[in-house]
């Protein structure tokens, strides 16, 4: 009994000691092993900032006027491009363009680069083209912005009802391939169109679609343009016949993204009583201005327009509409008397917009696309192509005035620009010039002459690519 009683006592003497040292495990700290994962900071190799041109105007035959399956330029755009530094740094090269069966290489889209070695914080350059046609099938003025290659476009232009052709231009100006697709919507909602899907753009080429190859028989088309791999440059080319006559042309660049404020600056409405005169004839109705307005996703929206004159004390109107979402809706400009407008659109929900209007006081009608812009920064460049006499339109988003001066091949110009509204400033065709404002401003062209009108919005440059931290 003694000897069990000792083995007990032992027993209990060893467990309060194993609960004793697990005790104090929880109250002693224990030794703790760290280390910093490896990291570098890797700035990107610098590359050459770019710009692609959507090249001269093409038609659905040859030369002869037979193969109206093959796509042909019908002559060379004007380029005109701007840097404000000294020496001019940029080059420019012509892109292969194997969709034209002319292979007229002046009409070959154009490639503007800043190089590497000469790009500092304060660079800055800019880009367009110009080309006036007449051919018994496509007439009128045509100008276009040179855009940085991306990822996602939106176009929100053209047609491809009887009488109106369009085609879709993707540029590569990258030494790397691309691949595109290509959603369409129009007014019934989104179109089938498999040919749309996985489009190669080769390095340093450009490719040419017929529209309504792949959208027949649209009246409202708004093009989504992605790409899977690399960036490319998108534009919308479209012209309009009416029985015998030639109705304009347009080369439309890329609106803003979907947002739920929108700014459409420079809106040029001419000729309103030859044109209401002409109405009546289905064939004519797509003289009338409109507003087309497309609403991604499945919600309704809610959309305030406002029209404001650009001219100090102009009145204004407003309209309330509602958006149906996946469709396209063009809204009528009707009752709105000649001048220069800017439309601004609150939505509840993220849109898209252009707008488009017509002239008629030459030879032939004209027609024009005026894109949604984004607000530039403080400072940019306007290359302003060389076509009919053209005007800046400079809108001020914010709620204080702005100044904003234009230095060219003139004296500075510069204007007062109250909160919420817009000024223009007219400039010489085929010159650059450097805008700086002391805020952000949204900003377009805008092209007028006899028988001739056609507007290009001015988008801000793409941000630089920051430093990136890589582990391992």
């Amino acid at each position: 009994m003694v000897a069990r009683g000792a083995r007990i006592a032992a027993g209990v003497v060893g467990v309060v000691a194993v609960a004793a040292s697990i005790g104090v495990a929880f109250f002693v700290p224990l030794p703790s092993v760290t280390a910093e994962p490896r990291s570098t900071v890797v700035d990107p190799t610098p590359a050459a900032e770019v710009r692609a041109c959507p090249g001269g105007l093409v038609r659905l035959s040859d030369d002869s006027g037979q193969d109206a399956t093959a796509i042909s330029s019908i002559g060379a755009p004007t380029v005109t491009d701007y840097v404000n530094v000294s020496p001019d740094p940029l080059t420019t090269e012509q892109l292969a363009s194997p969709d034209d069966r002319a292979g007229r290489a002046d009409a070959a889209p154009v490639r503007v680069a800043l190089p590497a070695g000469a790009q500092d914080g304060d660079t800055l350059f800019g880009a367009g083209q110009a080309q006036v046609a007449g051919t018994p099938e496509i007439s009128g003025l045509a100008v276009a912005s040179c855009t940085q290659p991306t990822s996602d476009t939106w176009l929100v232009a053209g047609a491809t009802t009887t009488g109106r052709t369009s085609f879709v231009i993707l540029a590569n100006p990258q030494d790397v391939a691309a691949k595109a697709d290509i959603a369409i919507f129009d007014e019934k909602g989104q179109v089938e169109a498999p040919g749309a899907r996985g489009i190669d753009i080769p390095a340093r080429s450009t490719r040419i679609l017929s529209l309504a190859g792949l959208a027949p028989d649209a009246t409202s088309p708004v093009l989504h343009v992605t790409t899977t791999v690399g960036a490319v440059t998108a534009a919308v080319q479209q012209s309009v016949v009416r029985g015998l006559e030639p109705g304009g042309v347009e080369l439309a660049g890329p609106s803003a993204p979907p947002s739920t404020e929108a700014t459409v600056p420079g809106i040029e409405i001419t000729s309103s009583a030859a044109i209401s005169g002409r109405l009546a004839d289905a064939d004519e109705g797509d003289l009338q201005s409109i507003l087309r307005l497309y609403l991604p996703g499945t919600e309704p929206a809610a959309v305030r327009i406002h029209i404001q004159g650009e001219t100090e004390g102009s009145a204004s109107t407003d309209y309330q509409v509602g958006l149906t979402p996946g469709v396209v809706t063009d809204f009528p400009l009707q009752d709105v008397p000649d001048g220069t407008y800017t439309v601004t659109l609150e939505s509840d929900h993220p849109v898209v917009t252009a707008a488009r209007t017509s002239r008629v006081d030459g030879s032939s009608p004209d027609l024009a696309w005026f894109p949604s812009v984004q607000a530039q920064a403080e400072s940019f460049v306007a290359a302003v192509p060389a076509a009919a006499a053209s005007r800046i339109h400079l809108y001020n988003p914010g709620d204080s005035e702005l100044s904003v001066t234009v230095t060219g091949s003139a004296a500075p110009a510069s204007v007062t620009i109250p909160a919420h509204s817009t000024r223009f400033i007219y400039l010489d065709s085929g010159q650059g010039y450097r805008v700086e404002s002391n805020g952000p401003v949204a900003a377009s062209l805008s092209f007028v002459g006899d028988g001739r009108l056609a507007g290009m919005g001015l988008m801000p440059p793409d941000a630089a690519s920051p430093p990136v931290l890589v582990y391992g």
